[in-house]
Formats: structure tokens, C-alpha cells, sequence
């Protein structure tokens, strides 16, 4: 890997490597802080890590042709501008990514911008999602260059390379909870323990994930379960689920979310909630997060 400061090399003198990233925000996140060059993963409290704003699609229909375009920031030492390669995938929703869909790639000149926030966007990559994928589907990016490459793991979180746009939205009520389908996968190759926890998202950044879709926040209270495959509970219910779960490597299982609202949903309303998937006992690296909106039925 790298040297954290970008620009420096082992020694301390000029890099000329690109330093790549899809920056996850353009405005400082803190007083006195900078634009996102990369340097900081795994992504600050802050940021809406399943909300990539350098990843821009049209509108998504299955079956139809999707247009797809992506930013890459480059803070490298060097003079010239950097060919680097983008790759974007498609996945089912999922917490945590380990084989996604190949959906297109493109080519883009990144040059270097060490004194002013600057992005390079590729060209529109088109293809189409096949007919019979959800209504909602991941989007997942990696950018990489012979001299700056990214990891293998498809890492959004933790690796600056990967970013990606991971938010689906279902229809909820008072006594019509809300049962969306999400897969948790192990984005590592080796086998390990981890917590899968669903739950609220902090005002700040529910307010956030709402407006970015130009929906208001919803003022009202909900609960959350999370069930298998077969629909057995094994966490919940409350304002917080959580479950710990063994993968081996590159392992994909199937889970439910049950979510309910205490309160009638106004149209244009909704409220966040947020499925992560944290090593360890879940003190440890998230490797995996979804926004999962709930929002009024359709009239």
C-alpha cells in the first residue's frame, strides 16, 4: 500500500505515483479539514459511507439500459495526468460485497490536484441490468493505475479505490411492516466472525440520506428485526437488531429486514435506517453498509 500522506514516498521524497480515490465528499467534514484525497479510510463517522456522490446513474429500470458515470480524484506528486482504469459493478442489495456483476469500464485522464479540489469523470459507461434483478440494486466502483492498484477486496469503506451507492427504498406502514431481502457477504478471503446490526441512522446523517433521494426526514418511530433466509427471527425487535454471523471466505448469505413504523408516513417522507456489517463483536472495521429507506405506500 501506499504512504497515508499522499505525494511522499517511503523515503519522504516526491512521489510522482497518482494517488487515486472516489472521493466520498467535496465540502470539509470537520473545521479546518480539506476535501477527500483519499488519505482518510476507513471513511470518518460523517459521511454516508453507502452514498457515494462521485457515482452518478440515471434512472434504473430492469431490463433497460442504465447510464453510469464516476469521479476519481487524483493526489499524486507528479505533473502529468494519471490513465486510470474504472470499473463499476452491480450487485442485489447487499451488506458487504463478495462477487459482484460486471456492469462496464472506462478510461479516464486524472490529472493531478495537489492545491484545489478537482475530479476527472469518465465517460457514460451504458449497459443493461438484466429484467429479472430487483428494483433496487447496488452500484459498486474501483479505480486503479499499474502504479497505484486496488485492493482485491471489493472494500468501499476501507479502501479509497472502491466506492460505492447502496440504498434501497420500501414501502411501510402501521401494521404493514416493511420485509426487504438483503444479502451479507464477506468481502475477505479468509473466514471470519462478524456482527450484522440494523437500526437507526443519527439525525444528521438520516436528514442527509433523505434529502439526497429529495425526501424529507419522517417524524416517527420505528422497529427493527432481522430474520434468515426462511423468515426465523434471530435479533430484535427494538430500535437497534443485531446478530453475530460466521462466513468463510467470500461467503453470500440471505437475510430479511422486518421494519416497522409507528406512525403514518406523509408522501415525499421517510425514515433511514442503516444495516452494517462490523468485524469482530462489532467493535472491530465495518466492511459492509446499506441504507434501507422506508417511505408511504404508493396511492
Amino acid at each position: 500500500m501506499r504512504p497515508d500522506e499522499p505525494g511522499r514516498g517511503d523515503d519522504q521524497q516526491p512521489d510522482t505515483r497518482p494517488y487515486l480515490c472516489i472521493p466520498y465528499w467535496t465540502d470539509p467534514i470537520t473545521d479546518g479539514g480539506s476535501w477527500d484525497d483519499g488519505s482518510r479510510r476507513g471513511l470518518p463517522a460523517q459521511v454516508l459511507s453507502w452514498a457515494c456522490p462521485s457515482i452518478h446513474a440515471g434512472d434504473y429500470t430492469p431490463g433497460r439500459p442504465l447510464e453510469v458515470t464516476v469521479e476519481v480524484r487524483n493526489s499524486g506528486g507528479g505533473n502529468a495526468a494519471a490513465a486510470a482504469t474504472v470499473v463499476v459493478y452491480w450487485a442485489d442489495p447487499t451488506v458487504g460485497f463478495a462477487k459482484p456483476t460486471f456492469f462496464a469500464a472506462a478510461t479516464v485522464a486524472a490529472p493531478p490536484d495537489r492545491t484545489t479540489p478537482a475530479t476527472a469523470t469518465t465517460a457514460t459507461m451504458t449497459a443493461t441490468i438484466p429484467a429479472t434483478a430487483p428494483a433496487h440494486v447496488c452500484l459498486l466502483a474501483v479505480v486503479s493505475h499499474p502504479q497505484d492498484r486496488a485492493g482485491k477486496a471489493a472494500d468501499p469503506i476501507n479502501d479509497r479505490h472502491w466506492a460505492q451507492r447502496n440504498l434501497m427504498a420500501v414501502a411501510a406502514a402501521p401494521g404493514a411492516p416493511a420485509l426487504p431481502r438483503f444479502a451479507v457477504a464477506n468481502p475477505r478471503t479468509e473466514p471470519a466472525t462478524f456482527q450484522l446490526r440494523a437500526g437507526a441512522v443519527d439525525e444528521r446523517r438520516a436528514r442527509a440520506a433523505a434529502q439526497a433521494t429529495g425526501l424529507e426526514l419522517a417524524d416517527t418511530g420505528f422497529r427493527v428485526r432481522i430474520l434468515d433466509a426462511d423468515g426465523a427471527g434471530v435479533a430484535g425487535p427494538g430500535t437497534v437488531a443485531a446478530t453475530a454471523v460466521d462466513l468463510e471466505g467470500l461467503e453470500r448469505r440471505d437475510f430479511q429486514l422486518l421494519a416497522e413504523v409507528d406512525g403514518d408516513l406523509a408522501a415525499g417522507t421517510a425514515v433511514v435506517l442503516e444495516v452494517l456489517l462490523v468485524t469482530g463483536n462489532g467493535e472491530g472495521d465495518v466492511v459492509g453498509s446499506l441504507a434501507v429507506q422506508l417511505v408511504a405506500e404508493e396511492r
